[in-house]
């Protein structure tokens, strides 16, 4: 792991966070380098008293997901392979890396895809049949509507008064999952925000809908 992502709700606190980072690294003899925040005044004093690296362009790399720090929005791109073999497909859903489970339907549905090429026993550089083939094109078309998403870091409203996390999960024949959102609320203002997912393809042997559970 060699990136941290963070923050805090005032200056003040971002800065102090900063300071116990760099000095609890240094112990290690590591220093931190290439910050990224959406705090201007904080950004010209790191730049002025540490000389740290900046980038020109608003947009970097958090844990593989794209983060524009001035939007503060994670997005992701997404580049298919458009050739149509088993070993194609693997490799297209390797390609949407997705630590927190933002994209878990788009995925799943990728899966199960893959799920169904085994039990036609298709060779890894065999051509899908014709079938298959329009389904996967339909499905890799779709996939630029993934760039298109802006999904925002912060979770919260504005000074939360109350936090409510909430959990659940369900299956089918095919998949089955889970997701947690976070409500926070202030007065009569409330926001619920996605915080990560996770799922898995039913497995090839016959396990009952609530077995899966």
């Amino acid at each position: 792991m060699d990136d941290v992502l963070t923050g805090g709700d005032s200056l003040e606190e971002v800065r102090e966070l900063q300071i116990e980072l760099i000095r609890f690294l240094a112990r290690a003899g590591m220093e931190l380098h290439k910050w990224r925040t959406n705090a201007a005044n904080l950004r010209s004093n790191i730049s002025e008293e540490k000389k740290y690296s900046f980038s020109c362009s608003s947009i970097t790399k958090a844990l593989v997901i794209l983060w524009d720090h001035l939007t503060g929005c994670f997005s992701f791109k997404v580049l298919p392979n458009l050739q149509n073999t088993k070993r194609d497909v693997l490799s297209n859903i390797s390609r949407i890396f997705d630590p927190l489970g933002l994209l878990g339907p788009v995925i799943t549905v990728a899966k199960i895809f893959l799920q169904r090429l085994w039990k036609l026993k298709i060779d890894w550089n065999d051509s899908l049949p014709e079938r298959e083939a329009e389904e996967w094109e339909r499905f890799l078309n779709s996939l630029h509507s993934i760039n298109q998403l802006c999904i925002p870091r912060h979770v919260l409203c504005e000074f939360p008064e109350k936090l409510e996390v909430h959990g659940f999960a369900d299956a089918s024949e095919r998949a089955y999952g889970a997701v947690v959102y976070l409500k926070s609320s202030a007065g009569e203002r409330n926001c619920v925000r996605l915080l990560c997912s996770k799922s898995r393809v039913a497995p090839l042997k016959s396990i009952s809908v609530p077995k899966l559970e």
